[in-house]
């Protein structure tokens, strides 16, 4: 999986911030993935995620991800089973002085979010960039086989229930210019 992290990038509702006089050099924080995604309230993943007005189907194509509508109210992703997690990984976030992000970035079609969430471009009506000073990109293997043609992924744990964070379903798919170089077997 390959991913970046930035921070901060203005959340209203996280009023913490790094200190000013001698900030940290890394942040650290924990992805976890697992697949097949877990259930939601009990109920299917896509449960409450709909499709100009229709049920959304992971099966069905996916060339439209950025126009599926979450309902409002619909609850979190559920704890996963632990047979299902794929990827449990602490990472770091280097200090990066004014890199700059845009949002949505060039994956914005790529992925779900698992419940409607505060987002910048949607605040201000159109693409925006942000300055950062924490930035990395990583690209890590899963720890074993998805079972599923779908992962969600969380840098909360999955936890607590009533988080007010977003888990990221992600459709899995071929390799892109960002795939490793494949070795071939003789």
């Amino acid at each position: 999986m390959r991913f970046s992290f930035a921070a901060p990038v203005d959340y209203p509702y996280a009023p913490a911030q790094v200190a000013v006089d001698d900030p940290p050099p890394a942040l650290f924080r924990r992805v976890q993935a697992v697949s097949p995604p877990p259930t939601r309230k009990g109920a299917p993943w896509q449960s409450g995620m709909t499709l100009d007005g229709k049920p959304f189907d992971p099966a069905g194509p996916l060339d439209r991800l950025a126009e599926v509508q979450n309902t409002e109210g619909a609850g979190n992703l559920d704890t996963p089973a632990p047979d299902t997690v794929v990827l449990d990984w602490m990472f770091d976030v280097p200090r990066d002085e004014q890199h700059e992000v845009s949002i949505p970035g060039h994956d914005g079609d790529r992925y779900l979010l698992s419940v409607p969430y505060w987002n910048p471009a949607t605040v201000a009506g159109r693409a925006v960039t942000k300055t950062v000073d924490y930035f990395a990109t990583h690209r890590v293997d899963w720890s074993r086989t998805p079972e599923s043609d779908w992962v969600a992924v969380s840098f909360d744990d999955f936890f607590p229930k009533d988080r007010d964070s977003a888990d990221v379903l992600v459709p899995l798919g071929g390799c892109d210019e960002h795939c490793p170089e494949l070795v071939s077997r003789g």
